[in-house]
């Protein structure tokens, strides 16, 4: 063998181990990072927010929040798609079908609050902690990826380009949505929060 080809080989063997290492290590361990961090800013916010006054720190709606948000920091490195298709498996085929309770609680706590603005409040909370869970299993996976992208040109025929941040928020979700049931996620938020 040549001296050339020979280097070729070493540096391009060498190029492949370090590119397996970042995108097999490094790229995950990122991506758990940045999805943790953002879940802890919401958390904060949704703190700041009750420390303020528009909510007491023992309202139900409050509590629960809290409870699915702290569920998806602690085991955010088991949210993935594969994961949460054999969840969603294992409930299909379950003699008994799962309670939704989490959700029946949220829905009742958001129906006792009385102040219209803090319930909305309340919702955009939950949306946003909703949306980084959709953007951690959307760029985790190639194949909902591939959908989430799909979606967005969707999105952009049916109902125009109003902003790049909505579009894709929607489609993110929308595509996410139509796979995962929302409900299911909260549920087994709650789930993992409650078994700490």
């Amino acid at each position: 063998m040549d001296v050339h080809v020979l280097a070729t080989v070493f540096q391009s063997a060498t190029a492949l181990i370090a590119l397996l290492i970042v995108l097999l290590w490094l790229w995950p361990a990122a991506r758990l990072d940045k999805f943790r961090q953002e879940m802890f800013a919401i958390r904060d916010e949704l703190f700041d927010y009750a420390a303020s006054g528009k909510i007491r720190f023992n309202d139900p709606g409050y509590r629960l929040l809290r409870q699915i948000m702290n569920g998806f920091i602690r085991y955010g490195h088991q949210l993935t798609f594969f994961r949460v298709c054999m969840t969603i498996l294992m409930w299909q085929t379950s003699e008994d079908k799962p309670k939704l309770e989490w959700t029946e609680k949220w829905t009742g706590a958001l129906k006792s609050i009385n102040d219209e603005q803090v319930r909305n409040d309340l919702r955009d909370f939950h949306s946003r902690a909703l949306f980084v869970v959709t953007e951690r299993l959307i760029f985790g996976s190639p194949v909902l990826f591939t959908l989430g992208l799909l979606g967005f040109v969707v999105s952009v025929f049916h109902a125009g380009w109003k902003s790049l941040r909505s579009t894709i928020s929607k489609a993110m979700t929308e595509t996410t949505s139509r796979i995962i049931d929302p409900r299911l996620l909260d549920e087994e938020a709650a789930r993992a929060a409650a078994a700490a």
